[in-house]
């Protein structure tokens, strides 16, 4: 049976048994019998019967002495094997069906987007998800309009906006490149989510810039 490593006391212990087990014939007289059982089990416990021996018998010669034996040595403490490690889920199933780990292959949700976009805008932008989910964003500044982010039927990552009077917005803005126009706003082609967080962020916080005029 595998047994504990040694702790600093358990090291300690029994260096001290060790020392104290070459010289009974001088120092057993000095313990009463309390003191010598407790000896005893150190002894004990390092295998040491014969130096327990000795110590019994050159402590029996006093008037005091109740008698003594020889205790047995302490069982071996066990060693807690370490808990198996998780097996990895596989990425496809038997019949064939792709099966990442929850929130492996889509890392991020479309709110996100807008939280990472209003961090790339300042301060004076706010983002929060409104969509069950967190499939859909909503951003707000400075402005009377706001931008939402969703994906739509196609699947393309729309950012959805209004207009304002007040705002003051460039009628025909020039968007950065990759973007299109599509039903109340814009939307970056071929965007995906493996394009990665600030990559899509960065883009989209350009075509809010351009719509904005900021």
């Amino acid at each position: 049976m595998s047994t504990a490593p040694l702790t600093p006391v358990d090291s300690a212990a029994r260096n001290l048994a060790a020392t104290l087990a070459r010289h009974p014939e001088h120092l057993a007289e000095q313990l009463n019998c309390f003191e010598l059982d407790e000896l005893l089990h150190l002894f004990a416990a390092i295998g040491n019967t014969e130096a327990a021996e000795a110590w019994i018998q050159h402590h029996e010669g006093e008037p005091e002495c109740e008698g003594h034996t020889v205790p047995d040595a302490p069982a071996p403490a066990p060693v807690t094997p370490p808990a198996p490690a998780a097996a990895e889920r596989p990425l496809h199933a038997a019949s064939g069906e792709h099966t990442p780990e929850p929130g492996t292959e889509y890392p991020f949700s479309v709110s996100d987007i807008a939280r990472a976009v209003s961090a790339l805008l300042g301060d004076d932008w706010m983002a929060k998800s409104t969509g069950s989910w967190g499939t859909t964003g909503t951003l707000s500044g400075p402005f009377i309009g706001d931008f939402a982010f969703e994906t739509d039927y196609e699947s393309d990552l729309t950012m959805s906006f209004s207009r304002h009077t007040d705002d003051n917005w460039p009628q025909t803005p020039t968007l950065p490149d990759g973007f299109a126009a599509c039903d109340e706003g814009v939307y970056l082609v071929g965007a995906s989510a493996s394009d990665g967080l600030e990559h899509l962020a960065g883009k989209y916080a350009a075509a809010v810039r351009a719509i904005t005029g900021t």
